[in-house]
C-alpha cells in the first residue's frame, strides 16, 4: 500500500518543452498511511497532485492552469468510474494504452507515459527512507556550520530542471563554491531518478534536506499489484549509455542528447 502522487509541468533545461505537460505518477513505499499522517492520508486510497518546479511563495499563471488540468482530469476519471457506462470507457481507454495485446513499439501513448504496454503500467516508485522524519529516500546535502536549513553546496547545473531522469553513480551531483565537482556516490543504487530537484522546501532539515530518489516498476493493469522493478545496481562504476544524459564530474554535458530514459 502507499499513497500516489502526480507530478507534472517539468521543462527540460535546454528549452525544450515537449514533455511540460507529462505527468508522472508516482507511488510512496509507506506500508499504510498510518505511517505517515497528512491530508492526504485521511482517505483510503491518498492523492496528491504537485506541479512544478515553482519557487516557494511565487503564484505562476502556468502552474496554477496545469495543476486544474490535472485535478479536473483526476476528478472526470472519479465521474466515470462512479457508473458502469464509465466504467466499460474507463476500461476501454486504459486497455488501449497498457493492455496485454500492445506494446511500446511505435504506440506515442505508451512511450509518453515511460514503457508499458502488455498490461503493466509504469510508475516511479520512492526509494525506502534511510533516515528518521523522511518521507521517502532522499539524497542528503552538506549544510553550513551555523545554519542547518541552507546548502553548503550547489545543485550542479546539468541537474537542474532535470526532474524524473537518471543519474548513475560517478555522475556530477554537487558542486562547492569553488567550483569543486562532488559526484553521486551511488548510495541509493545506481542507476536511479531524481525528483524534487533543488526544492526550496527540502532546504529544511526539518522535512527532510535533500534531493528525494526513486526507482522505475510496473504494475499489473487488472489487480494493481507490483509486476516488477527496474534492476538497481550496487556496485561500483556504470554504463554510460544512451539512455541517460551524460552528466560526468568533469561537466561536460551535452544538452542535445536526446533522453530516452522517459
Amino acid at each position: 500500500s502507499g499513497s500516489g502522487s502526480g507530478s507534472g509541468g517539468n521543462d527540460n533545461s535546454n528549452g525544450d518543452n515537449s514533455n511540460a505537460d507529462r505527468v508522472k505518477c508516482l507511488l510512496h513505499t509507506h506500508p499504510n498511511r498510518d505511517t505517515r499522517p497528512n491530508v492526504a492520508s485521511t482517505a483510503r486510497h491518498g492523492f496528491t497532485i504537485e506541479v512544478g518546479p515553482v519557487p516557494q511563495g511565487v503564484l505562476r499563471h502556468d502552474i496554477v492552469e496545469k495543476t486544474e488540468r490535472a485535478l479536473f482530469a483526476m476528478l472526470e476519471y472519479l465521474e466515470l468510474n462512479n457508473s458502469d457506462e464509465g466504467r466499460s470507457k474507463l476500461d476501454s481507454i486504459l486497455k488501449s494504452a497498457y493492455g496485454s495485446d500492445n506494446n511500446d513499439d511505435g504506440d506515442d501513448s505508451v512511450a509518453a507515459a515511460g514503457g508499458g504496454g502488455g498490461g503493466e503500467v509504469p510508475c516511479f516508485k520512492s526509494a525506502k527512507a534511510k533516515k528518521h522524519g523522511e518521507m521517502s529516500g532522499k539524497i542528503t546535502w552538506p549544510t553550513c556550520d551555523d545554519n542547518p536549513n541552507f546548502p553548503a553546496v550547489m545543485v550542479h547545473k546539468h541537474l537542474q530542471d532535470r526532474d524524473f531522469e537518471l543519474i548513475h553513480e560517478g555522475d556530477a551531483l554537487f558542486v562547492d563554491l569553488h567550483g569543486n565537482i562532488i559526484p553521486y556516490d551511488g548510495s541509493h543504487g545506481s542507476p536511479v531518478y531524481l525528483m524534487f530537484v533543488n526544492e526550496g522546501g527540502y532546504y529544511y532539515k526539518s522535512s527532510g534536506a535533500g534531493i528525494a530518489v526513486a526507482t522505475k516498476a510496473f504494475f499489473d493493469l487488472e489487480t494493481g499489484l507490483l509486476v516488477r522493478e527496474e534492476e538497481v545496481g550496487y556496485g561500483n562504476g556504470h554504463d554510460n549509455g544512451d539512455d541517460n544524459v551524460d552528466m560526468n564530474p568533469n561537466g561536460n554535458n551535452n544538452d542535445n542528447n536526446e533522453d530516452k530514459s522517459r
